[in-house]
């Protein structure tokens, strides 16, 4: 179901690029216009409600394959390559919201500049804050966010899923020990039956969120001067205008190194946390002990074999736990 996803994710993403013009000076209003117009609005939303979908089809796929020790022996790397959809996946998500373009798009490349910054890179690249708020500059800047969620890490993407696929034809699919074989077998054409009705329910409800839920276009970014916060001193963090999920833990971290640590500029607590959460994931199979796939829950929840594995894995969620706890409890800053 996650294949036939990405595939209507790409497909309704082609057709609003028909549509769609990465210029600073224009993109918020051409988001803002196809919002209102029926079809076109039930294409955007339906292309932004799926990216929630192929999140959290990304996140239960992990956990089913973690759980269930797929990972180990000569699967290996499959368990990397997911890694790397899901590193693909966060990325689109932040380009896609980037394109949207209102204040809370434009958070994105504002942040951006400031781990360019807090490198001491931002004035070699020409990504400093005033280049942002200058509409010829703020276009040069947004043009790589639209070519990269438009062409390159679709590409990226449909590799990676190309490589996985080839690799579960190669080592075998896992098949997890809460499901006991059955030794019946039966063609191909039963499990795209049921992909396809799987997809038809779950996809059926995006589809009549995208008709009759209206999403608002936003406020203008602040370089315009439609925008509310045209002139302001403050970035859209200070502003309050935080992401949406699945990337709103970034902010969230910024403001909690900010406030547990004191940590300037807090930018960093987003480059600390991908760091954190990237390393976690990639070490579960280096330091899960175990040697085959569990047979029972007994096996699978076994802190002797598994203990620095689940610690790995309890990394990654305290991140993404305190990153959105503390985006919600404290978002202006």
């Amino acid at each position: 179901m996650l294949a036939i996803a990405l595939v209507l994710e790409i497909i309704s993403g082609m057709v609003l690029a028909l549509r769609y013009i990465p210029d600073a000076g224009q993109a918020y209003q051409i988001t803002s216009k196809l919002l209102g117009e029926g079809g076109w609005s039930v294409a955007l939303n339906f292309h932004y409600w799926t990216s929630y979908v192929i999140f959290g089809l990304v996140i239960i796929h992990m956990l089913r394959v973690f759980f269930s020790g797929g990972y180990r022996g000569p699967r290996t790397g499959l368990w990397q390559i997911g890694v790397g959809l899901a590193g693909t996946v966060f990325l689109l998500s932040t380009t896609g919201e980037t394109l949207h373009w209102d204040e809370r798009g434009f958070a994105v490349p504002w942040h951006t500049s400031e781990i360019f910054e807090a490198v001491g890179l931002d004035k070699t690249l020409h990504y400093t804050h005033p280049d942002l708020l200058n509409i010829p500059k703020a276009t040069r800047l947004l043009i790589p966010y639209y070519a990269f969620h438009v062409s390159i890490l679709p590409i990226l993407l449909l590799g990676l899923i190309a490589m996985h696929y080839y690799l579960i034809k190669v080592k075998g699919i896992s098949l997890p020990f809460w499901h006991k074989p059955t030794g019946r077998t039966a063609p191909f054409s039963e499990h795209v039956r049921a992909w396809l009705g799987y997809s038809a329910v779950i996809l059926g409800v995006v589809v009549l969120v995208s008709i009759f839920v209206d999403r608002d276009p936003g406020p203008a970014p602040q370089l315009l001067p439609s925008s509310p916060f045209f002139g302001s001193k403050h970035g859209p963090g200070g502003l309050g205008i935080v992401p949406t999920f699945p990337i709103m833990w970034t902010h969230g971290m910024n403001r909690f190194v900010a406030i547990a640590f004191k940590l300037e500029p807090d930018i960093w607590g987003t480059i600390i946390g991908i760091v954190l959460m990237t390393a976690a994931l990639v070490v579960i199979p280096l330091v899960d002990r175990g040697t085959a796939e569990p047979r029972n829950w007994d096996e699978a929840l076994s802190l002797r074999r598994r203990g620095w594995a689940f610690t790995a894995m309890a990394l990654f969620w305290v991140i993404l736990i305190i990153g959105t706890v503390t985006n919600i409890v404290s978002p202006t800053g």
